[in-house]
């Protein structure tokens, strides 16, 4: 096809019109993987459409891209597209996600400072001046804290006896810079006194945040050195995903609320585990995964029996289930 036969093609009618709605209603259902590529081609159409540079907002927080999320913001405010009140609410947000709360101070107080804030938004704008302004202070105490305050701070962390608010305490890392964190986190990682979930539950906090930096970690007697960042881009496992399928193979027709027990049963095990793996034979473990699944269902199951094809003996399959029997005994806290 020629340039100018290309220059000469029209959108058909109303498709900007019926992406935007087709989007939303992915959006509504909290469908925002669907939603995303319809909202950009809409964009395609018409990049100063506020309603599809919102919905590209919301997408992009809701599948972890803050980032581009901010970018976005930053456009509509800067060519004044859409409500400007509404969409400073909207940046304000992101930049919070982010852990930008100087950014985000910063900028409210210069719009506070220059214009008359509208009664319908100002108690909203001043609310989120002021978490800033706590953020910005929590940070700058943590910045300041030394290797012993951290470390009387993991007592404390420790001497929790509910794991639930050991858990929460993680999930409060999120609102700090975690890079500031490190002595904390490394005390954390290295314990064998915290909990195996505890310790996921933070690593995968730390990935979240893409923090580039390498953590040793012991679980189960095993220490290995890990980078968060390497992990967040290397996750899932094929081989966990073999399992599973394998499983699926096996049980979805045979027997598929015996599938839903096997598969919850490795799920809970590579969470726990997490970032060891159990293996990498695949026959092993989906056969192990099956024989401890029948035990949990009250049926018998004859783990003495070697795979035919000399993939694994009976005796790694009876060591494969008592790994698994012991991990679910302490997966429910």
């Amino acid at each position: 096809m020629s340039n100018e036969q290309q220059n000469k093609i029209v959108a058909f009618p109303l498709l900007k019109e019926r992406l935007v709605e087709k989007a939303t209603d992915h959006m509504q259902h909290k469908q925002f993987q669907e939603a995303l590529p319809l909202f950009e081609q809409a964009y395609e159409l018409d990049n100063k459409h506020h309603e599809i540079l919102l919905g590209l907002v919301i997408c992009h927080v809701e599948l972890g891209d803050a980032g581009i999320a901010k970018e976005l913001c930053e456009q509509m405010l800067k060519e004044d597209i859409g409500d400007y009140y509404h969409n400073l609410q909207m940046y304000l947000m992101v930049l919070i996600q982010l852990g930008h709360y100087h950014e985000g101070y910063v900028t409210l107080q210069a719009v506070i400072q220059e214009h008359k804030l509208p009664s319908e938004h100002a108690e909203q704008l001043y609310q989120l001046l002021e978490f800033c302004k706590n953020r910005m202070n929590q940070e700058q105490v943590i910045e300041e804290q030394t290797e012993e305050e951290q470390l009387e701070q993991f007592k404390s962390f420790t001497a929790l006896d509910n794991i639930q608010d050991q858990l929460e305490w993680v999930h409060s890392l999120k609102t700090k810079r975690i890079e500031k964190q490190r002595f904390f986190l490394e005390q954390l990682f290295s314990s064998e006194a915290v909990h195996p979930i505890v310790k996921t539950v933070a690593l995968k906090t730390v990935m979240e945040e893409e923090v580039d930096i390498d953590f040793m970690i012991t679980k189960f007697g095993e220490t290995k050195k890990v980078n968060a960042l390497q992990l967040q881009r290397t996750t899932p496992y094929f081989f966990a995903e073999q399992v599973e399928a394998q499983l699926t193979e096996k049980l979805e027709h045979e027997n598929p609320t015996l599938l839903q027990v096997a598969v919850e049963i490795w799920q809970r095990h590579l969470f726990i585990t997490f970032p060891f793996l159990p293996g990498d034979n695949v026959k092993l473990w989906t056969e192990a995964v099956y024989a401890i699944s029948l035990m949990m269902q009250g049926e018998e199951s004859d783990a003495a029996v070697a795979e035919e094809d000399g993939s694994f003996s009976a005796a790694e399959l009876r060591k494969a289930i008592k790994e698994l029997k012991e991990i679910e005994e302490i997966s429910f806290i």
